[in-house]
């Protein structure tokens, strides 16, 4: 056991680590005028702070006659493919929430299958959607590029690779790698992205409408609460409404922040951006995103998730900062993966059959 003075001395470290970042760091996020070269990537990268770029697009020069603001080019485009469309009856597709027996449960969104025009017909104000459900194309796994085949064969929105770029060059060159993931966003003020993060250097680009990031730095997640939960999924109920349901064994417990209110030790950023602006989002940030539709009634983005250079002393010197988080009593912060405290139910296999741990990993 350690002291209360003890303890106190270790929260006055933490304090002090967090002067010491915002001495250096600036609070405002650096704008480029124009696409940055490779050089100005990795500078970009190596800052790890977030940036936005305006005069870029990641479309194709067949795709410049469009115009990507209105609902019927991703209609005309998709055709009568399905799209898998997560729906949820409070807009929050991946979220915590209190069970009626007091206990909560991370809880993922109905998945469904439908068009890109049934889609569309059920977002913005004059939606003929089912009344305080939200939807929401977010799959997230690829759904234009991958760079792992999958044995279910090409990404559900393949037929949009004519107009959108494989990768971007500067940050492809900036990081040595391809995207392992492009993706493409479309839905509508209802939908709001919880507090999370994610382990790759992520390049955000807005089609239409507008996102709203608020941003935290890796060092001010010491200050959120994030414990773990159970998970479930919605699913309709006899009545067709949605309800969460907890998934089946083996069912892993998955870190996540529930509270919407931010610490008032920590001063987010926010970024409002507009149609044909672009956001490079460090990897490992925490961030919330809202969305303003269009005039068209529909917000729509694409994103490059690249992989992330793991730096050994920014590797130990985050879980030192976690280790002492949790010394000071602060159980809010997920424990280091093999340390003797983590309990035993948390750790999984992915398909491999590899282990991993949830406290590193991201949505």
């Amino acid at each position: 056991m350690i002291d209360d003075e003890r303890i106190e001395a270790l929260e006055v470290g933490l304090e002090q680590l967090l002067d010491d970042y915002k001495d250096l760091q600036t609070h405002e996020v650096t704008t480029y005028d124009e696409s940055p070269t490779a050089l100005e990537a990795l500078r970009m990268i190596n800052r790890s702070h977030p940036s936005v770029i305006k005069c870029f697009s990641p479309l194709t020069v067949s795709a410049q006659r469009h115009d990507w603001t209105k609902p019927d080019i991703y209609q005309r485009i998709s055709g009568d493919r399905g799209v898998t469309v997560a729906i949820t009856d409070d807009g929050l597709a991946d979220s915590v929430r209190e069970l009626e027996d007091g206990t909560t449960t991370f809880v993922k969104a109905f998945d469904d299958k439908m068009t890109t025009s049934s889609l569309i017909s059920r977002l913005g104000p004059d939606s003929k959607g089912k009344e305080g459900e939200a939807y929401y194309l977010q799959s997230q796994d690829g759904n234009i590029y991958r760079s792992t085949p999958r044995p279910d064969g090409e990404p559900e929105l393949a037929a949009f690779q004519e107009y959108i770029q494989r990768d971007i060059g500067w940050m492809k060159e900036a990081t040595g790698s391809e995207a392992e993931a492009v993706n493409l966003w479309i839905g509508d003020r209802k939908s709001t992205t919880s507090l999370h993060h994610d382990p790759y250097e992520n390049i955000y680009h807005v089609l239409a409408g507008k996102k709203i990031f608020t941003l935290l730095s890796p060092i001010e997640g010491l200050w959120l609460d994030q414990q773990f939960h159970p998970p479930s999924t919605l699913r309709r109920s006899p009545s067709a409404t949605l309800r969460p349901v907890l998934d089946d064994e083996p069912a892993y417990l998955i870190p996540w922040v529930s509270s919407t209110e931010f610490p008032s030790r920590v001063h987010p950023i926010r970024v409002e951006l507009n149609e044909g602006e672009t956001l490079y989002l460090p990897a490992n940030w925490w961030h919330r995103v809202e969305q303003e539709e269009g005039d068209a009634g529909i917000v729509v983005a694409v994103n490059y998730w690249y992989p992330a250079e793991i730096h050994p002393q920014i590797y130990a010197y985050e879980r030192l900062a976690r280790r002492i988080a949790r010394l000071a009593g602060r159980e809010g912060v997920i424990p280091v993966a093999g340390d003797e405290e983590v309990p035993d139910d948390i750790w999984g296999e992915d398909d491999s059959g590899e282990e991993w741990d949830p406290a590193e990993w991201g949505r």
